[in-house]
């Protein structure tokens, strides 16, 4: 996720760069999720109507009245909407991303500081860093919903009586994003839009797929974050390598981890993913990697594959035409 750290390059360019890159690293792993792919102790969201129906996941229909919806949060407790929320403090970049692509946007009125897309998210009132709540400034904007993906506010907005949905950040996979977007869908009562963007995602990704169907194996890439941090395979971006058949040199890392410069150098990768905080390919230490001595050092612009959002897809679009120009192109 790409920030605007104006602020901290007041302060001296080493000490700043270590606050930004920090906080950058912390808030990626936080937005996309870095643990194991089976969910662990975080838990499941589910998403029932309160029906006779069986505790599945509702499927978008043309009726226009709301029917009740249960959430099961990542804490295993039931979060039950009887109407729609109309002033959600969305405290997580995706989120606002979701909401705003079924065009429920509106109902947002307060989110963190860090979040920077669509532009019409920059009418929302900030509210702080991503790991900063002021309870009393979010209960004086009388929501009827916030959405949290940290737990540590959580008692403190729910003993005040407001409804809180708390959904840890987890990787459940690249098709499994798009339950996330069903379930904002069930809340804001348009499942039908919601339902069209999870076609919509599930049917690039398929097509990707499709494309690369003849292709063995691809290069070895290196996704710098920046000082050499990187994600390892079990992440969204590491699982966005695998669907483009990419060979990742941090194949033994778990989460995000900074890799050693001896390792990279060791496993000398063909392709190098770049952020705005990488400055690697001026680094005398590794110019002898095939990936600088061949121009193969790529910089992705924007927050694509830095959120778990709608967009994620196009990140990994861009990155496809980036590594296979003639199937892409």
């Amino acid at each position: 996720m790409m920030f605007n750290f104006d602020f901290y390059w007041k302060k001296s360019r080493v000490e700043s760069f270590i606050i930004c890159f920090v906080t950058y690293v912390l808030l990626t792993m936080l937005t996309i999720g870095c643990v194991d792919g089976d969910n662990g102790s975080l838990g499941i969201t589910q998403i029932t109507a309160t029906t006779n129906d069986s505790a599945t996941m509702p499927k978008a229909d043309s009726a226009s009245k709301y029917k009740p919806v249960t959430i099961i949060d990542g804490l295993g407790g039931a979060v039950i909407f009887q109407s729609p929320p109309k002033r959600i403090v969305a405290y997580d970049s995706a989120a606002v991303e979701i909401l705003f692509a079924i065009g429920e946007g509106q109902r947002i009125i307060g989110t963190h500081d860090f979040v920077e897309y669509p532009k019409e998210a920059a009418n929302i009132k900030r509210l702080g860093g991503a790991f900063e709540i002021n309870v009393e400034t979010i209960l004086k904007l009388e929501p009827d919903l916030v959405f949290l993906f940290s737990p540590t506010f959580l008692d403190d907005l729910s003993g005040a009586g407001v409804t809180v949905l708390y959904i840890p950040n987890r990787n459940r996979g690249l098709e499994g994003m798009t339950e996330d977007f069903l379930m904002w869908g069930a809340i804001t009562g348009n499942l039908e839009a919601a339902q069209s963007l999870a076609d919509d995602f599930t049917l690039r990704i398929e097509k990707i797929r499709n494309t690369l169907d003849q292709i063995g194996k691809g290069p070895k890439v290196f996704r710098d974050e920046g000082d050499l941090w990187t994600p390892g395979p079990n992440t969204l971006i590491g699982e966005a390598m695998t669907l483009l058949k990419l060979e990742n040199i941090a194949y033994d890392i778990n989460g995000f981890e900074q890799l050693s410069s001896e390792i990279l150098i060791k496993r000398n990768p063909e392709i190098i993913i770049k952020t705005d905080f990488s400055n690697i390919e001026t680094d005398p230490v590794f110019q002898s990697l095939s990936a600088i001595q061949n121009n193969k050092v790529f910089s992705l612009l924007g927050s694509q594959l830095s959120v778990a959002g709608p967009r994620f897809i196009q990140g990994i679009e861009e990155l496809a035409q980036l590594i296979y120009p003639e199937q892409f192109n």
